[in-house]
């Protein structure tokens, strides 16, 4: 009895630990004050002023796209991989994946640092592209988790019966694999796109003059003159966050219970 309220205790307390600092951030963007001091007065003035702040939303809108554009090409590229490197050897594919995954453990600082001093050693200026680049390198080994885990959980015996009945390799792809790994490549393609969104380290050394994310922008404001409208966007992106986890986790789910009733 007592181990079990010790457990739950500590269980809340982590919690607390974890996300007090953000229900703090979301409570004080309906904060009247400018310097969010108590009392605390009610008030939406700040979600007013950010629909005005055409600097902000100007670099939501470009971290959006950027965020969109790196998640599909994560996922298509996830996809090639997984499905290519089923064809090495095992000692192969767990160096492929190994190299595949580092990204992981390499700080952002470090791999923006290099990027860009990997662009100015061949002569090259700052672009959207390279920005791509970047935030597909980093975002990558997250979708190849996601959908590993899937084709891991897939019965291989349903591609081999689907050759030894005469389909063809396009169509066991199209009628077996796909649809099986499907919720993986969106669930993977959501996760790619939160890592690209919220990323600032390569998209401060990467990105061109006159272009902004939004991480750089309040990054920017912090500096030269915090308001309240950060709170405001900050909350929306907290928001965003908890819907996009909340369709990967939905999707994984059924996708395993799929699995599991299958099996069973």
């Amino acid at each position: 009895m007592i181990k079990s309220i010790c457990m739950k205790l500590y269980v809340l307390i982590m919690i607390l630990f974890l996300y007090t600092p953000i229900v703090v951030l979301m409570i004080m963007g309906f904060n009247e004050s400018r310097y969010n001091s108590l009392p605390f007065t009610f008030s939406t003035k700040w979600y007013k002023g950010l629909a005005e702040n055409s600097i902000l939303l100007s670099a939501a809108e470009n971290s959006f796209y950027l965020a969109i554009v790196t998640g599909i090409i994560c996922v298509i590229l996830a996809t090639f991989f997984i499905l290519g490197v089923k064809a090495l050897s095992r000692k192969t594919q767990s160096f492929c994946r190994s190299i595949m995954m580092m990204p992981m453990s390499i700080p952002w600082l470090i791999m923006g640092l290099s990027m860009l001093l990997m662009i100015r050693f061949i002569d090259l200026d700052k672009d959207l592209f390279f920005v791509v680049i970047g935030h597909v390198v980093i975002s990558l080994p997250y979708a190849m988790l996601v959908l590993q885990a899937r084709l891991q959980s897939i019965d291989p015996a349903l591609e081999e019966m689907s050759l030894s009945l005469g389909a063809s390799g396009l169509t066991t792809f199209r009628k077996i694999t796909l649809p099986a790994i499907a919720p993986a490549m969106v669930a993977g393609g959501f996760l790619s796109f939160m890592i690209s969104f919220d990323n600032f380290a390569i998209s401060y050394f990467l990105m061109p003059a006159g272009v902004s994310t939004l991480p750089i922008e309040i990054q920017s404001s912090i500096k030269f003159g915090f308001t309240p409208e950060i709170n405001a966007i900050s909350t929306i992106i907290i928001g965003i966050s908890l819907v996009c986890l909340a369709v990967v986790g939905i999707i994984m789910g059924k996708s395993f219970k799929s699995v599991l009733g299958g099996n069973s």
